[in-house]
């Protein structure tokens, strides 16, 4: 990934939850990208596993990434 992929994807984990669509232009515009860099980033991060575009470019995370990220509860022990 580049430059410009990571900090899309710092901005977008910041402002959107992970279960949640986004338009990485928006964001890419929010932190300073102009279309075709906030697009190519996006696209590095669709390439890299960690999003996936629609045809409209709606982004959401992908499953995997996003089971790499939640949080875990702590177990329980068992009363005793």
């Amino acid at each position: 990934m580049n430059n410009e992929a990571e900090r899309l994807m710092t901005e977008a984990l910041r402002r959107v939850r992970l279960s949640d669509s986004f338009c990485p232009i928006e964001i890419g515009h929010k932190i300073g990208l102009d279309r075709p860099h906030s697009e190519a980033a996006a696209r590095a991060l669709s390439n890299a596993g960690v999003l996936v575009l629609g045809f409209d470019m709606a982004a959401h995370f992908t499953p995997d990434f996003r089971k790499s990220r939640a949080r875990t509860a702590p177990a329980k022990r068992p009363r005793r």
